[in-house]
């Protein structure tokens, strides 16, 4: 019996990318929901801005929220990818009391809209959470606050800031957390060539409309948080996931150099879009490293019924103008765009990134930041989770038996719920490999660059912890462990809910999964502070020192009931990783191959071609893989109907 070899998480064919996408946002769900109930003004909260005065109220932990803070005009109508303007002042005091709606994505938990799809283009909002500080306490001060500006995840093409809540990170380390929104999607990073008229500006001709965003927010938070009680020459930018992607791409980025001082990058993709792919038909065979924007546009005359097939369309495109082409592209609803956009999604695509334009980002991308040292560097921090992968993987009936849900689960209306993992060797082998992989990619390879390029304030992390329940006979633990995204939990201590405390954790796990999150919260805050996360910011934990290419190179985070915290010399290369899998007695020379041609299946992900074929000896190059092909791409799409299920 052949099995099938992983699913990478970055997988490019339009179901891959959905499912990427709404697993990540699901799981976010899942372990950080916030609910957030419509609160009365607190007097004290009163604040003069740029753009006028703001109230908001009490938040959890003794903090102060404003929720909903306009940091741009609505990009709306002719707004529609360009950069973002500055938003227009009021008279009167807003009340900044409730979120504003997410940025326009499908509909999910925590998203709810109109049938499938939710959130409005009209989103540039932005939310701060501070200490409770009087106005006259902060005009009295002679120390203003690190301020922390949270990207949130979901492949860029899902997620809501209003799902997050830092205020125990901000009670407890004092510090200033905003966080945003950003266009995704179409609307965020998308290229046609009719987009870029004449006269355009360099900003509105880059793609990089959500990069914009972000960068964006930082203006603001440059000009109004000290009125807020915040530094705004102390600025760290973190985030998760596609929010790490993002958090990268402003480190890359030239135009926001002054406007933030430090980065931390949790389970971020470094790589970056293609520019021609995107201004090229898709080819026949439908690989290809982005969407192609020239195939939108042909799928959305045929939606409007101007064309009756592909073909017709093509043609039909080529023969308008780029006036007439913007025009269409301008009247058209934003489901519409998202429709077309998720029906022209090539193989192998992976997650929606950033452009490598010139100007919003350098020519050489994410990397380019990595090596060359004439470029204006901050001090960053890099990491992913030891399972990265497991949770993706969990979901693939391949893997894992899923059957009927019973008892409490049923009549909470669960349907499904998985029983056994098929084969635990293979299992742990795969996830193993994926989410090293991974941590190669995003965190290995890129701190080795930054140190060989003489940056020194760089810093590594792995989260190993994975001390979850058994539910219903399946040991969690095994089956998702230190999940993609499991340690925002943790950034954010959000433990106290009744269904995390005695769903999530494992039996005499919850004590020193706390202690944890103590210690990552105290480090990520003494990183905002200094600029190295050092011992902490009361000098008392394992001291986390900066990668180096001879000693130990990053912390790996973990329950004092398993390892502990402590630093690892152990560096993830290609070779390493080509090494381990090929001596692995738990694997056949055919499941080897197998394997790692499913994680090089998309963009990004695994190896070069030239790797592959010389691994092994080249035993791997002469392999039929359509079979394994048809078996990738055929279980996404039985994992994107899973989805659906649960959705519904």
């Amino acid at each position: 019996m052949i099995r099938r070899p992983p699913r990478s998480t970055l997988s490019s064919s339009s179901a891959a990318s959905d499912v990427y996408k709404r697993q990540l946002y699901s799981l976010l769900i899942l372990v950080i929901w916030i609910v957030s109930c419509s609160q009365t003004s607190e007097q004290d909260s009163l604040r003069e801005i740029s753009e006028g005065s703001v109230i908001g109220a009490q938040g959890e932990n003794d903090t102060y929220v404003w929720k909903g803070i306009p940091f741009a005009e609505p990009p709306i109508s002719d707004l529609r990818w360009k950069a973002p303007k500055d938003p227009a002042p009021w008279s009167d005091v807003l009340q900044a009391l409730e979120f504003k709606p997410a940025c326009f994505q499908r509909s999910s938990w925590g998203v709810e809209g109109d049938g499938d799809w939710g959130g409005s283009e009209d989103c540039l909002y932005l939310n701060v959470w501070t200490p409770e500080l009087t106005p006259e306490e902060i005009k009295d001060s002679k120390t203003q606050l690190p301020v922390m500006m949270w990207i949130h995840g979901g492949a860029n093409v899902v997620g809501s800031a209003h799902v997050y809540d830092p205020s125990l990170l901000v009670a407890k380390h004092k510090v200033v957390v905003v966080t945003i929104q950003y266009r995704m999607g179409p609307l965020g990073w998308f290229r046609h060539p009719a987009l870029s008229q004449d006269g355009a500006s360099e900003k509105d001709k880059s793609g990089n409309y959500g990069t914009l965003d972000t960068i964006k927010a930082l203006e603001w938070i440059n000009k109004n948080i000290g009125h807020f009680g915040g530094d705004p020459n102390n600025v760290t930018v973190f985030g998760e996931s596609a929010g790490g992607h993002n958090t990268a791409a402003i480190f890359a980025s030239p135009l926001a150099e002054g406007l933030y001082h430090k980065a931390i990058v949790q389970s971020g993709i470094m790589s970056t879009g293609s520019i021609d792919a995107a201004e090229s038909f898709t080819p026949e065979d439908r690989i290809a490293p982005t969407t192609s924007g020239l195939e939108v546009f042909s799928r959305i005359l045929i939606a409007n019924d101007m064309a009756s097939d592909m073909e017709e369309a093509n043609v039909l495109q080529s023969e308008m103008t780029d006036e007439e082409i913007r025009r269409v592209f301008y009247s058209q609803e934003p489901s519409d765009l998202f429709g077309a956009a998720s029906d022209s999604s090539p193989k192998r695509n992976g997650m929606t990134r950033v452009f490598p334009d010139g100007h919003v980002i350098h020519k050489g991308g994410i990397q380019e930041s990595f090596t060359n040292s004439n470029l204006s560097r901050v001090p960053i921090i890099t990491g992913t989770n030891k399972d990265e992968n497991k949770f993706f993987n969990s979901l693939n009936r391949n893997f894992v038996e899923w059957g009927p849900a019973t008892g409490l689960y049923k009549t909470a209306g669960i349907d499904e719920m998985p029983l056994a993992i098929i084969d635990p060797d293979y299992y742990e082998a795969l996830n193993f490999y994926g989410s090293s992989f991974w941590k190669q990619r995003a965190v290995d390879t890129p701190s080795k660059q930054l140190i060989d390029s003489g940056h020194q304030n760089t810093y590594a992390y792995r989260f190993d912890w994975d001390e979850l329940s058994t539910i219903n006979g399946m040991d969690l633990s095994q089956l998702i462990g230190a999940a993609h995204a499991m340690e925002i939990l943790f950034v954010f201590g959000s433990f106290d809910s009744y269904i995390i405390k005695n769903f999530l954790f494992g039996e005499g796990a919850y004590p020193a999964g706390k202690k944890l999150s103590d210690h990552i919260q105290s480090y990520w805050a003494e990183f905002a502070y200094s600029g190295s996360p050092g011992k902490g910011r009361n000098n008392d934990l394992p001291e986390w020192k900066a990668w180096s290419s001879d000693r130990e190179k990053y912390i790996v985070l973990d329950s004092e009931n398993d390892q502990g915290v402590y630093m690892s010399s152990v560096e993830y290369t290609q070779e390493y990783l080509l090494d381990r899998m090929s001596e692995d007695s738990r694997l056949s020379d055919q499941e080897k191959c197998e394997m790692l041609f499913g994680l090089s299946y998309g963009d990004g992900n695994g190896v070069s071609k030239e790797v592959f074929n010389s691994f092994m000896g080249g035993s791997c190059q002469d392999r039929d893989y359509s079979i394994i092909l048809d078996m990738i791409e055929s279980s996404e799409e039985e994992i994107l109907e899973d989805l659906d299920n649960l959705d519904e």
